[in-house]
């Protein structure tokens, strides 16, 4: 290869990862606005079928107002309540905090919920994934691999989701086979949705890599 060619194809190269990286960029803060209203949402309306007391009521209604508003203060306040109703205010004020440009700030609220051995382990995931959404690039190597070795299991509840913020990971660092394996692995996957299919041909189709699907038969 000339030395031009070479010149050339570390610009493509570079325009690539540029052009990644904007793609996620793009699409982060929808992934996580996602799978926190959508499971918190649900949660809190069972949190109101479940409890019938008075006190119980208010605490739903003001979870429900604040996430109308979006109000990071309002969700600490009713995280102080305690029980089931202080995680679902705990998630969504760390959403709110990552939207607002304080990504640390809601990883400490996320690492703090995943950490409690007293929290379903539902949203002990849920925490942890999100941590990995706002501040996995401040996450040791160690941690990173632990982490995902509980979420990407076999059953666990966010797994497609763990494996793709795993491919972003691994294409932070460069290494293009790892992303594209875990493309492959979310495509082959019965329960992808979708829009996460999309997601990840676009991907696939940016770094240039096939993706074969049961339907292609490859």
């Amino acid at each position: 290869m000339s030395e031009t060619d070479s010149f050339i194809e570390e610009v493509s190269d570079e325009v690539r990862r540029d052009k990644l990286f904007g793609f996620f960029k793009k699409y982060l803060w929808v992934f996580i606005g996602l799978v926190i209203f959508i499971v918190g949402g649900a949660a809190v309306n069972e949190y109101l079928k479940a409890k019938n007391e008075a006190d119980a009521q208010v605490v739903g209604e003001a979870l429900l107002a604040a996430q109308t508003a979006n109000d990071a203060g309002a969700f600490a306040i009713i995280a102080e309540s305690g029980g089931t109703a202080a995680v679902l205010a705990k998630l969504d004020q760390a959403a709110v905090l990552s939207f607002e440009g304080q990504p640390a700030a809601a990883a400490s609220i996320l690492d703090e919920i995943s950490a409690d051995g007293d929290v379903s382990p539902i949203y002990r995931d849920l925490a942890l994934l999100k941590s990995i959404m706002v501040n996995g690039q401040n996450m040791s190597a160690d941690d990173l691999e632990s982490a995902f070795a509980g979420l990407t299991s076999i059953g666990a509840p966010f797994r497609l989701l763990a494996i793709e913020q795993q491919a972003i990971v691994n294409l932070r660092n460069g290494d293009t086979a790892a992303v594209l394996n875990d493309l492959r692995e979310i495509m082959i996957d019965t329960n992808t949705t979708q829009e996460l299919r999309n997601r990840v041909q676009e991907l696939a189709i940016s770094l240039g890599g096939e993706i074969v699907t049961p339907q292609s038969g490859g």
